[in-house]
């Protein structure tokens, strides 16, 4: 019997041992320090070891309160640390007696961040909570705790007092309710929504206003669903280490929802600057839009982040500083990527292409695909997709064959020396009568002329344009355009040269040698040289002429035509 009754004691000593070491502590040696107040304020508010007046010594700031109202600020107090999930580390509160802040006051702050009204100062020789705290301790429990679920709490029957799992009955009870009501108020919310929705979109003219609330009803939804769960989770009175757990998931579904929401917004208006562009005649505004989506999502997701840190009691100017800061090393290490921001920038600023357009640039041919923040895709006429990094695109000579208004044709025909000056003269006017005959040409500017006197060949110039839009139109107009030359060399009688060499045999032996041209007297020649001159009888300095009706042949551009095409 004696070595049991031994045993209960030891066990009893160790029990009450916190609580004897407690009471054994003068007030002063409780409030000598920051560490000291904060831990003796919340281990003598948890059970079992529960003493209200030492819990309150913290709160003596104000001679003028009772003690009984001490009492009651603390409980109010540790209640809305616990219902918000603000765990107190008190290993890393400051022990020293003089501690000061950066600001050199003798105070400290608990959470900074999520509770600046809550903090410490030195009162004489004693660490005590502000005479702000004291006053904004009330306010917060009422925000904090809903009066109309505390008064309904506290009349509930015993039984719902019992404890399973670490939890009261009407703890569980309270938890299934709230997601109920939640769930319930969310469903409702979703569809008197859709009805408002579908009702103005029935009775009013199209306009953009319901499909943002149609596309808004879920986000919506669900960001009403977690503030109900907000605004009552901390009635249920759960642990502080669960509310924490609770507080952190609860932010997040409100980041998620706000992000939800943002986007729904995002890509709502992106699709109607895109309804816009698709009327404009650029196509490169059409690829600014995704850009623009890509941008505010990012920025608002950005935004949502900070949003996020800052509730977990960070401080986001702290945080914007040390960006701020390493902004010049991530500027260096990333300058060939900010060159290709910029480079896009400029891009859509001078618009020197547009999606569709050919260009050519350097070694790279082909159409623009995509201009993206970085880099700008192009897809060879081989069917392969080069990548431009922007900032190369933006000093470079980039050639753009889609702002072409015309399509030049550049050609030297080659016509043998058996051709004629008649000859050579109907074929170049008849191809000038091939252009004014095709409206795919360009009228009022070509150039057809016979150009030379080549090794083997009279050669012609011809220097012309098609006006057409893309590049299949350019191959089918000009294939049709050549088709008729050839159809006109054979109409007129001329044949086409192409290099040969040609031996003449002046004579075999034993024969006499040829006569070469005609045996002219001198008189006969002056009088030819004087026939090619001004006012001769054979002086054509224009060219031969072709008359039809009495009428000059002539399709130079600028003349009327003689017949045919207007």
């Amino acid at each position: 019997m004696r070595p049991r009754l031994l045993f209960l004691t030891f066990a009893a000593a160790i029990w009450l041992a916190p609580f004897a070491w407690g009471q054994s502590e003068t007030a002063a040696e409780r409030l000598a320090n920051p560490q000291s107040v904060v831990e003796n304020f919340l281990s003598w508010q948890n059970p079992p070891n529960i003493n209200m007046d030492i819990a309150a010594e913290a709160m003596a700031i104000n001679p003028g309160l009772s003690a009984e109202r001490r009492r009651e600020l603390a409980r109010q107090l540790k209640a809305v640390l616990d219902a918000r999930g603000l765990i107190v580390r008190v290993e890393d509160i400051p022990t020293d007696p003089d501690h000061v802040d950066e600001r050199s006051r003798n105070r400290y702050e608990l959470f900074p961040v999520r509770l600046p009204g809550i903090y410490l100062v030195k009162s004489g020789e004693r660490w005590l909570f502000s005479r702000e705290t004291l006053s904004v301790a009330p306010a917060l429990y009422a925000e904090t705790f809903s009066a109309t679920a505390q008064y309904l709490i506290g009349n509930l029957p015993a039984i719902f007092q019992t404890r399973f799992l670490g939890m009261a009955l009407w703890q569980f009870a309270g938890i299934f309710f709230l997601l109920l009501f939640a769930l319930v108020v969310r469903t409702i919310g979703e569809f008197v929504l859709n009805k408002i929705a579908k009702w103005v979109q029935k009775h009013t003219p199209p306009k953009w206003d319901e499909t943002i609330v149609l596309e808004s009803v879920r986000p919506l939804g669900f960001l009403v669903f977690t503030l109900l769960l907000l605004a009552f989770y901390a009635d249920l009175q759960l642990p502080v280490r669960m509310n924490a757990a609770i507080r952190f998931v609860l932010d997040l579904m409100v980041a998620v929802s706000l992000l939800w929401l943002s986007f729904k917004i995002v890509d709502f208006l992106c699709d109607h600057l895109l309804r816009i562009t698709a009327r404009t005649d650029t196509k490169l505004d059409d690829q600014l839009v995704p850009m623009l989506r890509k941008s505010l999502k990012i920025f608002a997701f950005t935004v949502g982040a900070l949003v996020v840190v800052q509730s977990f009691g960070y401080s986001v100017s702290s945080i914007v500083a040390g960006l701020g800061i390493g902004g010049v090393a991530v500027a260096l290490a990333a300058k060939d990527t900010l060159a290709n921001l910029f480079g896009s920038v400029t891009i859509f600023a001078d618009k020197p292409f547009q999606i569709g357009d050919w260009i050519v640039m350097g070694n790279v041919e082909g159409t623009v695909e995509e201009v993206g923040f970085r880099s700008t895709r192009v897809r060879t006429f081989y069917n392969s997709v080069v990548s431009i990094p922007n900032s190369k695109l933006a000093n470079t000579d980039v050639d753009n064959m889609g702002m072409r208004r015309y399509r030049r044709i550049k050609e030297v025909i080659s016509l043998t020396y058996s051709t004629t000056a008649e000859q050579m003269q109907a074929f170049v006017e008849g191809i000038r009568a091939v252009i004014r005959a095709n409206r795919y040409m360009r009228q009022d500017f070509h150039e057809i002329h016979f150009n030379g006197f080549g090794d083997s060949s009279l050669n012609v110039l011809v220097y012309c344009f098609l006006d057409v839009q893309t590049w299949s139109d350019e191959l089918r107009e000009k294939h049709n355009f050549f088709l008729e030359i050839l159809r006109l060399a054979e109409e007129v009688g001329v044949e086409f040269a192409f290099p040969t060499q040609t031996i003449h045999v002046d004579s075999f032996h034993g024969d006499k040698p040829r006569t070469v041209g005609k045996k002219r007297s001198n008189d006969e020649l002056a009088a030819s040289i004087v026939a090619f001159g001004p006012g001769g009888n054979l002086s054509r300095p224009h060219g031969p002429e072709f008359t039809v009706d009495g009428k000059k042949v002539d399709f130079t551009p600028g003349t009327a035509p003689t017949r045919g095409v207007e």
